[in-house]
C-alpha cells in the first residue's frame, strides 16, 4: 500500500431510486446530479435555508393574470402528460454546453417516484400544445413543486395556480416551491427559515408518507374558473 487515497466511486446514485428518493424528501431535502471538478456527475441532497414556500391559505392571482388568464383558453389538467413535463423542465436556456439541472437519470427517478404514486404533473394547454406545466413530489400531506416551464403567454403562472389551488382544496398543509424568485413571489410564495419548514414538514407527515388523496378531475379546469375559485 502506498497510501494514495482510492479514487471516488460513489456517485450517489443509490438516492434515485424511489426508497431513496423518498427518503430524502422527508428529511425535508432535494436531490440534484451535479458535474464534479473531475468530470463526474454525482448525486446528493441538498437543503435551502431559506426556504420558499406558497402558504396555503395566501395564494395569490395577481391583477393582470385576473384580465389575462380568462382570454388565453387554456386548459388544465392533471397527470395527463408527465413525463413531457418533466422533458421540458429539463430545457433551460442559458446553460453553458454541458451544464443540465435534470440529468437523464434525475428525469428517470422521477419517473420512477411518478409511477409509485409520489409524483405529478399539472398541464397547461392551448388546444392539443402543451404550452406549460409544473411537476413535484408528494408525501404526506407535503407537495414540492420541483419545476415549471411555459411556452405560451402565462402559462407558467397558470401552472402554479392551478397546481397550488388543487393542492389546496384537497386538504394539503404544505406547498414546497424550494426558492423563491420574482415570479413565484407575484403569487404568493414567500421565504421562512428552514427549522419553520421542517415544523410545517413533519406536521404534514405525521400520518406517513402516503400522499394524501387528491382528485384530478377535480378543481379548475380552464383559465376562467381558476381566477374565479
Amino acid at each position: 500500500m502506498d497510501g494514495t487515497p482510492a479514487p471516488h466511486t460513489d456517485d450517489g446514485a443509490w438516492i434515485l431510486d424511489p426508497p431513496g428518493m423518498l427518503f430524502v424528501y422527508e428529511q425535508g431535502a432535494f436531490p440534484m446530479d451535479t458535474l464534479d471538478d473531475d468530470g463526474c456527475f454525482r448525486v446528493a441532497a441538498y437543503r435551502a435555508d431559506p426556504r420558499a414556500v406558497l402558504p396555503l391559505e395566501a395564494v395569490r392571482v395577481p391583477r393582470t393574470l385576473r384580465r389575462t388568464l380568462p382570454r388565453r383558453g387554456y386548459r388544465l389538467t392533471v397527470n395527463r402528460a408527465f413525463e413531457r413535463v418533466v422533458a421540458a423542465c429539463a430545457i433551460r436556456p442559458g446553460l453553458a454546453p454541458g451544464e443540465q439541472w435534470l440529468t437523464p437519470r434525475l428525469e428517470e427517478a422521477y419517473h420512477g417516484l411518478h409511477r409509485w404514486g409520489h409524483a405529478r404533473s399539472f398541464e397547461v394547454w392551448d388546444g392539443d400544445e402543451l404550452v406549460g406545466g409544473t411537476f413535484g413530489v408528494t408525501i404526506g400531506r407535503a407537495h414540492t413543486l420541483e419545476s415549471m416551464f411555459h411556452s405560451g403567454p402565462d402559462a407558467g403562472s397558470a401552472a402554479v395556480l392551478s397546481a397550488a389551488v388543487r393542492i389546496r382544496d384537497a386538504g394539503y398543509g404544505v406547498l414546497d416551491v424550494q426558492q423563491r424568485t420574482t415570479h413565484t413571489a407575484r403569487l404568493g410564495v414567500v421565504e421562512v427559515p428552514e427549522a419553520v419548514f421542517q415544523r410545517g414538514l413533519r406536521e404534514a407527515l405525521r400520518d406517513g408518507l402516503r400522499p394524501l388523496v387528491l382528485d384530478e378531475q377535480a378543481g379548475p379546469a380552464d383559465g376562467v374558473a381558476l381566477v374565479a375559485g
